[in-house]
């Protein structure tokens, strides 16, 4: 959460600790995008950090995802689209580095499906599954640096067949196997193209675990 208290003299400059946090979750999430530069990045946290105070009541408190949003609207308004791929995918907490140790090494990421769906306009499976491709193509280069080798953990799989199947119970099922080999699929197919010797491994996750 973040306390935006408008009209105070502090939060209206370019160092405030809302422009400063806006500025560096950007920064962190959109980093080695050649699209966006320091100074682009300044204007944006500059234009989002405006609006969020604009939009709110005088000493309130915005919460941290409700910003994300802005800053992936702005980004996407000036055609950055990479970069507001990566900031709905990392910014959110879709996906994140994991806690565990996978034996054999390499990058251990995990995609939290559950808050997919929480996304309106995703709550429909055809709309999951292309969602589920732009986010998987976001997240491709945190396995560059293994040439491929690590895990992308699915959480909530399970729970994500029942949310956009609940009347159809059969059907659950097929979805979860539909969703492994569309994941599968689709990592082959960003491995072939960055020339990976290797692919990630799934793991389907349904616990709290990190």
């Amino acid at each position: 959460m973040i306390w935006i208290a408008n009209g105070a003299a502090a939060e209206t400059t370019a160092e405030s600790p809302l422009n400063t946090h806006i500025r560096r979750v950007i920064a962190e999430c959109c980093a080695g995008i050649d699209e966006l530069d320091d100074t682009q990045i300044r204007e944006l946290a500059a234009s989002v950090a405006t609006y969020a105070r604009q939009s709110a009541d005088s000493g309130v408190y915005v919460d941290s995802g409700y910003l994300v949003m802005l800053a992936t609207r702005a980004l996407q308004s000036i055609g950055s689209k990479r970069a507001a791929h990566r900031m709905m995918v990392f910014g959110t907490g879709l996906v994140r580095p994991s806690e565990w140790e996978i034996r054999g090494g390499g990058s251990v990421w995990t995609l939290d499906l559950g808050r997919l769906v929480l996304r309106k306009e995703v709550s429909i499976e055809l709309v999951f599954f292309s969602s589920l491709n732009i986010v998987l193509d976001s997240v491709a280069e945190v396995w560059d640096p293994t040439d491929g080798r690590g895990t992308l953990g699915l959480r909530h799989l399970n729970t994500v067949a029942t949310t956009l199947l609940a009347s159809r119970k059969r059907r659950q099922a097929e979805f979860v196997e539909e969703v492994m080999a569309a994941c599968r699929a689709k990592l082959r197919q960003i491995g072939k193209a960055r020339a990976w010797g290797h692919v990630p491994e799934l793991l389907a996750i349904e616990s709290a675990c990190k």
